[in-house]
């Protein structure tokens, strides 16, 4: 039982270190369609190390006012509490306090100018150049207006969240995007 615990911790812990990672894991019940336009995903990580959110809706994608909203469930709180300890296996006390500290998170939100190629994640960033990809594609740098400081792909940099979120929000405009990294 112990060795199956560590087990799902390390492959938890695979999944929760890559940044907005769009996916539907197997064995997991996919959630209700989501409300407004079909969104292309189940999933959505509202930024770097934090729990996956279920998506609730996805609306006016490839407008000037796009809407992504999603909802972290019990459950999703639970399994990123878990995982928390980068390997070690946790104690059910740390997992109780980490789970009490998140138990009432809001709906998450972000947005997007389609037509203006800016995503807002609480500041707005706009997509300043393309940086060329395979076959082809473009990755998209981003800039944030408010300080100008650019988003890159590291963890950190939450470049991977902006371009995951304007891939479900403006999908006509990101035909050209590249995947990101693995």
């Amino acid at each position: 039982m112990k060795h199956a615990l560590v087990a799902a911790c390390a492959v938890l812990a695979l999944a929760a270190c890559k940044p907005a990672a769009e996916t539907t894991e197997p064995g997991r019940a996919a959630p209700a369609a989501p409300t407004g336009t079909a969104a292309p995903v189940a999933y959505f990580y509202f930024g770097n190390h934090v729990p996956r959110a279920v998506i609730t809706s996805v609306e006016g994608a490839d407008t000037a006012s796009a809407i992504l909203t999603g909802h972290v469930t019990a459950q999703d709180n639970y399994d990123y509490c878990l995982d928390m300890r980068g390997g070690e296996t946790p104690s059910a006390g740390a997992i109780a306090e980490c789970t009490a500290e998140k138990v009432d998170q809001p709906d998450e939100r972000m947005t997007a100018d389609c037509i203006a190629r800016t995503v807002s994640d609480g500041s707005d960033a706009l997509w300043v150049r393309d940086e060329e990809a395979e076959d082809g594609k473009v990755m998209p740098v981003w800039q944030d207006r408010a300080s100008g400081d650019i988003r890159d792909y590291s963890g950190a940099g939450g470049g991977y969240v902006l371009t995951a979120a304007f891939r479900i929000l403006c999908p006509a405009a990101s035909a050209n995007v590249a995947p990101d990294p693995s």
